[in-house]
């Protein structure tokens, strides 16, 4: 899905952890208390927060009141972000970010002064924005038909094989595993049995499910024969860097080309993703249609700039 807020998803920085240093740090009630020293000199919290309002205030404003917009206008019209959608975003940001471990996603909230929650909360604003921003898109029958005459190669699902191996020490053990299996003893009982690979050993060999592609990514030294093999058929020995692999191809699943009606769904998908205005646009025509106050006379320019994200663009460039 495209993103709609991008600083959360492209990134785990930017405004929304500049307004969580911000907020975070101004949750303490206490301003005048003394957050460090420099010799004899105390700084206060007061100071800090005039000093990260100063920095962050006016994109925070902004984000916040885009937030609302979004939020808002979702209710209008029955829109809902699931918890599953959430969470696939969090994933979505996890792996943009290389973040593989809660440890991880918890270290970067800390150093941001976020919480889980607060990113939760975004990730939700994102999803909401974008079912938004695609609810404006109208796909017609003809758009479909196009997509589907320009794309029908990449709509179609490549042949995918299972395959299951037995890796043995020496080529003797091979070919002994060979003549095991020419006497009708199973390729499953003799990968339990005689293979030395610990992690399929236990599943009487299975590897799992592969396309070509994905085979030869991970498992190069057997892919070119893996997909020469017919159904049930058992592989010459393959020398690879621990010893010798016999595979043996369980099932085959053809390589198939959808139908339009069978692609119309993600087809539809796809053209709305693509077509979506942007995030700036979306903000700016909620903007208008809202009923936004900016009640502090250092901050006016925050509304404009998010009704007329192309002048405050340029604007900046100058």
């Amino acid at each position: 899905m495209k993103s709609v807020l991008s600083p959360v998803i492209g990134a785990l920085v930017g405004a929304v952890i500049v307004g969580g240093v911000w907020y975070g740090t101004s949750a303490s009630q206490n301003r005048n208390s003394i957050v460090a020293k420099v010799g004899g000199t105390p700084i206060t919290r007061s100071q800090l927060l005039s000093e990260s309002e100063a920095y962050a205030g006016s994109s925070m404003l902004s984000q916040l009141i885009t937030n609302q917009l979004v939020l808002d206008a979702a209710q209008q019209q029955k829109m809902t972000a699931s918890t599953s959608e959430v969470n696939q975003a969090l994933q979505g940001l996890e792996e943009q970010n290389g973040i593989t471990s809660d440890s991880q996603l918890n270290q970067m909230l800390e150093q941001s002064h976020m919480t889980k929650d607060e990113l939760l909360t975004q990730l939700k604003v994102e999803i909401l924005g974008q079912k938004l921003a695609e609810s404006k898109v109208k796909v017609t029958d003809k758009q479909i038909q196009d997509y589907y005459n320009k794309n029908k190669a990449s709509l179609a699902t490549p042949e995918q094989r299972a395959i299951s191996d037995i890796v043995v020490s020496s080529e003797a053990k091979a070919k002994d595993i060979q003549t095991q299996l020419s006497q009708g003893k199973t390729f499953a009982s003799l990968a339990k049995s005689s293979s030395i690979d610990s992690v399929t050993k236990s599943k009487g060999g299975a590897m799992g499910t592969f396309t070509q592609s994905t085979l030869s990514q991970e498992y190069p030294e057997i892919s070119s024969q893996a997909f020469k093999l017919q159904k049930g058929q058992v592989s010459a020995p393959i020398k690879v860097s621990n010893g010798y692999e016999l595979i043996e191809v369980t099932s085959i699943t053809p390589a198939k080309t959808p139908t339009l009606a069978e692609a119309k769904n993600e087809i539809t998908t796809a053209l709305k993703e693509q077509n979506a205005e942007s995030p700036q646009q979306l903000y700016a025509d909620l903007a208008k249609k809202g009923n936004v106050q900016i009640l502090d006379s250092s901050y006016a320019d925050v509304k404009d700039s998010i009704e007329n994200p192309q002048t405050s663009s340029s604007s900046s460039m100058q």
